[in-house]
């Protein structure tokens, strides 16, 4: 089990006061999001170069980390940007930009839905959650970005320039023969999407990037917010008992709300948390730090 190599193989292991142990290990140029795949192994995906750069169309990836550590540079290649991944049981889905792929065993890739598929052509497609019902997979579109910055960066949370524009996030579902629905959107509440999470019941979680909050909703109802203050949030998921751990970007904060309402727990301060990955099993939440090119595992 890959729990009882992990003090082993990674290359930095400190165990905070809490008795929470953290472990870190290198995987590649701006790591976004993480799941487990085939034989346990990790998948993550690499963002690598962004903006302007001349490779940042076309040096996305996914790396696959073995039992023992070991990654691979390139189990997939030439994405364009990819961020939220999960494994199906047979397959990998990644949202890459405007695209969904689904990728199999041997690292081939073929497209679930693109632009064209969708009822508003996405501008900005990011996480991707699995349809407890096994009909498909749900995705955030974060919409237009950029309208989150200004010249100083980040824009205020109240800053009219962005909130006087339409919301335009939204989460659609996609069926396994490419059947693209609208599942939540429009919401003042979640503003630029990022992360998302669907519970065994299929209510879904989103984090709003811009505003900080997280919402709740079963689709095609209104989002109710169940947490805040989180701006620059990414990953989103509950536990079996009811915790909810929320990751955010910008600090790098990683946090824990621990049911019936008690006060949120700060498990870890990473430089960058992005869409991290709960391994129920091995008792592991594991997030990738996008600055740091690593991902942190932390023993719950």
């Amino acid at each position: 089990m890959m729990r009882s190599l992990v003090p082993l193989l990674l290359a930095t292991s400190v165990a905070l006061s809490a008795g929470i142990k953290i472990d870190t290990l290198p995987v590649g140029k701006n790591p976004e999001s993480v799941t487990r795949g085939w034989s346990g192994d990790l998948f993550v995906t690499i963002m690598g170069e962004r903006g302007n750069h001349p490779d940042a169309a076309t040096d996305g990836a996914i790396h696959r980390v073995d039992a023992k550590g070991n990654v691979s540079q390139f189990y997939i290649g030439g994405l364009q940007e990819p961020k939220g991944i999960v494994f199906t049981g047979e397959t990998l889905v990644t949202a890459d930009k405007t695209h969904v792929w689904r990728i199999d065993l041997n690292g081939n890739r073929t497209l679930l839905a693109g632009p064209d598929q969708f009822p508003i052509p996405p501008v900005y497609l990011n996480d991707v959650a699995l349809d407890p019902n096994q009909r498909g997979v749900f995705v955030t579109e974060m919409n237009n970005s950029g309208q989150m910055f200004g010249p100083d960066g980040f824009r205020a949370i109240d800053d009219p320039a962005v909130l006087e524009q339409e919301p335009g996030g939204r989460v659609y579902h996609i069926a396994w023969d490419g059947t693209v629905t609208l599942a939540m959107g429009d919401s003042a509440q979640m503003f630029h999407p990022n992360g998302t999470f669907v519970e065994p019941d299929g209510r879904i979680l989103v984090a709003s990037f811009f505003l900080g909050h997280v919402v709740a909703a079963y689709p095609g109802e209104k989002p109710r917010m169940i947490a805040t203050g989180h701006r620059s949030a990414d990953g989103v998921e509950t536990d079996d008992h009811g915790n909810l751990f929320i990751t955010e970007v910008f600090t790098g904060k990683i946090w824990q709300y621990p049911p019936h309402g008690h006060e949120p727990i700060l498990l870890h301060t990473a430089q960058s948390a992005a869409d991290h990955y709960l391994d129920r099993e091995r008792r592991l939440l594991i997030v990738p730090d996008s600055k740091a090119g690593e991902l942190v595992f932390i023993s719950l």
